[in-house]
């Protein structure tokens, strides 16, 4: 057993983090972040969907899955690190609907949050 686990790969659960992470990028770009901060979302959900797709690429138990789940574990490591418990939920949530939803509803969203 080369990856030391027995349980499959996490897919899902990595998929549910790579759409909070798109909600956090799309949140941050939505506030004005700069770059650097921008860059340092956009490579969390890199990891996470490299490591998604090095697993569903892998057999059980050999090097390729042990490789995606710790790329997987320190990327949700860093996700982590991109909140604090002070971060509100709200603006993830405005900002998910707003891919949904288009444009109209994320213009809506800076007028609102200028009041």
């Amino acid at each position: 057993m080369i990856s030391g686990r027995e349980d499959p790969f996490p897919a899902a659960a990595v998929r549910d983090l790579i759409g909070i992470v798109r909600a956090m990028y799309a949140a941050a770009k939505l506030a004005g972040a700069g770059r650097v901060e921008l860059q340092r979302i956009e490579r969390v959900g890199r990891d996470l969907a490299s490591a998604l797709t090095l697993a569903q690429r892998s057999g059980p138990n050999t090097i390729g899955a042990a490789a995606a789940w710790k790329r997987a574990e320190e990327a949700a490591l860093r996700a982590g690190d991109l909140v604090d418990a002070l971060t509100p939920a709200e603006p993830l949530v405005h900002a998910a609907r707003a891919r949904i939803a288009g444009k109209a509803v994320a213009e809506g969203n800076k007028k609102a949050s200028a009041r």
